[in-house]
């Protein structure tokens, strides 16, 4: 099995949402380091898409 790029980005964003369910979760000790976790995470995935987008746009990258 391979891993492409909507799978990896899709895993990105689906542990960025599970991070920032646990900061709001009543009585999770470490909500503030969740936060700050899903928000790296998510801007990561973020970044990562923007300059793939950037490089497809150029004619770089290839597409499907």
């Amino acid at each position: 099995m391979t891993l492409d790029r909507q799978q990896l980005i899709g895993a990105l964003i689906t542990l960025a949402t599970a991070l920032f369910l646990m900061a709001v979760a009543p009585g999770f000790p470490y909500r503030r380091a969740a936060r700050r976790a899903a928000m790296v995470v998510y801007g990561a995935a973020l970044i990562g898409v923007a300059v793939w987008v950037g490089l497809w746009l150029l004619g770089v990258a290839p597409g499907k």
